[in-house]
């Protein structure tokens, strides 16, 4: 939820660019953002303290930028939704499908086998 929203402010369009921008860092990380925060914690943290979620190192330059643009902590300064479509677009995927290749991931959570049976 955008930082305006958990702040009492009215909603817009940029609050979805934002919450675009959250899914954007969900789906690539298989992740959900601050998972041992509560509610009322994270939402004080993300209005007060500017908390976004940690891009990792081994983000796509193109999509860590996305996502960063998406969060911007001054709703007008955050791109329209057709804007991010053709930041999106514009990523190369060529090698990898916009992943690092595998011999420049090592450490990298999001790229760690899963363990177990």
């Amino acid at each position: 939820m955008a930082p305006e929203v958990l702040d009492g402010k009215p909603y817009n369009r940029k609050c979805d660019v934002y919450s675009f921008g959250i899914c954007l860092w969900e789906i690539y990380c298989c992740d959900m953002p601050y998972p041992d925060l509560s509610f009322a914690d994270v939402s004080a943290a993300v209005v007060q303290q500017n908390l976004r979620p940690e891009i990792p190192r081994c983000c796509p330059g193109g999509f860590a930028s996305i996502m960063r643009k998406c969060w911007d902590a001054k709703p007008e300064n955050r791109p329209e939704m057709d804007e991010v479509v053709r930041l999106l677009e514009a990523v190369d995927t060529s090698k990898g499908g916009g992943m690092i290749p595998d011999d420049q991931a090592g450490g990298c959570f999001c790229f760690r086998r899963a363990r177990g049976p």
